[in-house]
């Protein structure tokens, strides 16, 4: 695909380093260094200093843009980015000060969004203040935003909510990210990070037990409910049972509690029990019911957590691992990685599951749906539906070699091939331009 996008001038937001662990800062080089290698030229906007309100960095900053004359703007590694990129005065310097079509790729938006854009996190709900909808609908609903979301999940439920009419969302299968597909196509010299079954990702023991949501009744009613139905089908979505549950109580009780979504209560509760609570429940309910042993990778976001999951949930922790270097060497030598997807998507999947098929690793997640409009039966053949069915597909795919080498070297061509990082902006910028 050398050279695809020659002629195109791009401007691609870089994210503070520090931010989740820099993790994003080096999604978003490489995914700007993949640009440059299909021929694009590419001007880096270091989102750091609209963070921080640098005015004259961000005063330069616009001026060299001008005179770069942009054609397009991509947010990496996400859409997030984007939006911060506002002067103090509050302008947004793709759609208010340079006037460029910006492609919004989401991540789990439906919740980061939100969280983002409202920047009001009450942990009370007499905290709440209103008018959710209208902000968001305002700040995401603009002619010069292309957006474009792995989950057609997030899609309906923006829309039923009226923030942004599903039309104006284009849906893309998450892709491998480059690192991981260059891994794909060498072989480790050594055994390091040799599993049969493993693990990485994160828990959030820690963050989700200082929740006071569980203090008031009705609110820890609601989660205990959720949970109870979520572990008994694991295809459900969080989100839908959370509303499902709040639409079971009363208008009074509803209103009290700011349980609507015009209220920024209602986003809160909803990100943190998801977020949080979610990843954290449902993630330790399929791992301690796994009848092979495993080994934990990760947990970066609470190191402290980590003889909490030993003493308690009887885990065999091994290590954080660098998402870079060490990662991708764990998806090439285990026989098989077991996931629970972020809680935080509806029905869609996370770079995570890409990025291990890329490099040429099996992984074992729970049912998604837009996963299964893409890849047929061979995404029922990596995706559980109960966690009895998670322990039968482990026992199988351990006894038989040769078929999950067969499952690995399909889903690897057609991840590196189809739905690499490149195929997505060769798609987005040149195949199908709903920018121009």
């Amino acid at each position: 695909m050398s050279g695809v996008l020659s002629g195109l001038k791009i401007v691609a937001t870089i994210p503070p380093h520090p931010w989740f662990g820099g993790i994003d800062y080096n999604f978003a080089i490489e995914m700007s260094d993949e640009l440059r290698a299909l021929g694009a030229d590419v001007f880096d906007l270091d989102v750091a200093a609209f963070h921080n309100g640098n005015e004259i960095y961000i005063k330069d900053a616009i001026e060299q843009m001008r005179r770069f004359r942009p054609d397009v703007a991509i947010a990496l590694p996400n859409s997030l980015y984007a939006l911060h990129c506002r002067t103090p005065k509050g302008e947004q310097v793709f759609k208010d000060i340079l006037q460029i079509p910006t492609l919004m790729l989401w991540d789990h938006g439906l919740l980061q969004h939100p969280r983002f854009i409202l920047a009001h996190h009450p942990y009370q709900p007499a905290e709440s203040i209103g008018g959710s909808i209208r902000r968001m609908r305002k700040a995401l609903n603009h002619p010069l935003y292309i957006h474009y979301s792995p989950d057609r999940g997030h899609i309906e439920a923006f829309h039923r909510l009226g923030v942004i009419d599903r039309s104006k969302v284009h849906y893309f299968l998450q892709p491998a990210y480059p690192n991981f597909v260059r891994y794909g196509y060498r072989r480790p010299s050594s055994s390091a990070l040799r599993t049969r079954v493993a693990f990485a990702g994160n828990v959030y023991l820690e963050a989700a037990g200082k929740l006071p949501f569980r203090h008031d009744p009705v609110l820890g009613e609601i989660e205990k409910r959720v949970f109870e139905t979520k572990n008994n089908d694991l295809t459900q979505c969080l989100w839908d049972l959370f509303l499902a549950e709040i639409a079971e109580r009363d208008h009074a009780t509803r209103q009290r509690l700011r349980l609507n979504p015009n209220a920024t209560f209602f986003w809160n509760f909803m990100h943190e029990e998801i977020e949080m609570t979610g990843n954290t429940e449902v993630r330790l309910r399929v791992l301690t019911n796994l009848k092979r042993e495993y080994d934990f990778y990760g947990n970066f976001v609470e190191p402290g957590a980590v003889a909490t999951l030993r003493d308690q949930y009887r885990i065999r922790f091994k290590k954080c691992l660098d998402y870079f270097n060490e990662l991708p060497l764990l998806f090439m030598n285990s026989d098989l990685i077991v996931d629970v997807i972020n809680l935080g998507y509806n029905s869609g999947i996370s770079p995570k599951v890409m990025g291990c098929f890329a490099c040429g690793g099996l992984v074992l997640f729970d049912y998604k749906d837009d996963f299964y409009r893409i890849m047929g039966e061979a995404g029922n053949a990596v995706m559980y539906r109960s966690v009895e069915h998670l322990n039968a597909m482990i026992d199988e795919y351990l006894a038989n070699p040769h078929k999950r080498r067969d499952a690995q070297r399909y889903l690897q061509h057609r991840v590196c091939t189809e739905f690499s990082f490149g195929a997505l902006a060769k798609r987005i910028l040149v195949d199908e331009p709903a920018w121009r």
